[in-house]
């Protein structure tokens, strides 16, 4: 279909949309319910996504309430009642619009946080709180800069951090251009912030 008439189709043919979303949701329902049944203990779940762009979402909010909530609830019920409270979801970009949206439909963890997309972890705690948990949101492009921009960016995730429910790490792959002194940097930097003892950086 392509990505521009799949937008257009929302309003064109929203029949259609939701017929492939309820194949997608049942094939979803189907697949993940031999685990469900046979194995104790998943820690989480994980959605991929991947449905917004650097400035906000591919779809209106007022499209992702209607077409896509519902359907997520679906699934996230299921897991629920198998005891699984930690859902995630990967999405890149400017999340902010989608995250309220969804908290409803179940899903409670947001990653990777694009700090220069506007997705900032410490924003998105101060607004929602303990409701959503965070990954990611540690800014990529300062592992570039040097080791300055990497001691200001802990510093200013720092008290997200400490209150619990965010687990910073590089917000995406770690660019190419990042020099490997300055990543081993970021992570022994990481372990002396948050007093992590229980992994070693290998010396290469």
């Amino acid at each position: 279909m392509g990505f521009e008439k799949c937008a257009i189709a929302f309003y064109d043919e929203p029949e259609l949309i939701e017929d492939i979303m309820d194949h997608i949701v049942n094939f979803v329902l189907t697949l993940i319910e031999k685990a469900l049944e046979e194995i104790n203990h998943i820690d989480f779940a994980l959605f991929w996504e991947d449905i917004a762009f650097k400035t906000g979402p591919m779809i209106s909010p007022k499209h992702f309430a209607q077409f896509i909530v519902p359907r997520y609830k679906k699934i996230t019920d299921r897991l629920k009642k198998a005891g699984i409270n930690i859902v995630i979801v990967d999405c890149d970009g400017n999340i902010n619009q989608l995250v309220p949206l969804w908290l409803e439909g179940g899903v409670n963890v947001m990653f990777p946080l694009e700090i220069n997309s506007g997705s900032d972890p410490v924003i998105l705690r101060k607004k929602y709180g303990n409701k959503v948990l965070l990954k990611g949101g540690f800014d990529k492009k300062a592992l570039i800069h040097s080791k300055k921009a990497i001691d200001k960016e802990f510093e200013r995730i720092k008290e997200t951090v400490n209150l619990g429910g965010f687990i910073p790490h590089v917000d995406h792959r770690v660019p190419a251009d990042v020099s490997y002194e300055n990543y081993i940097y970021y992570l022994k930097k990481k372990k002396e912030i948050f007093n992590i003892f229980d992994w070693e950086i290998p010396e290469v």
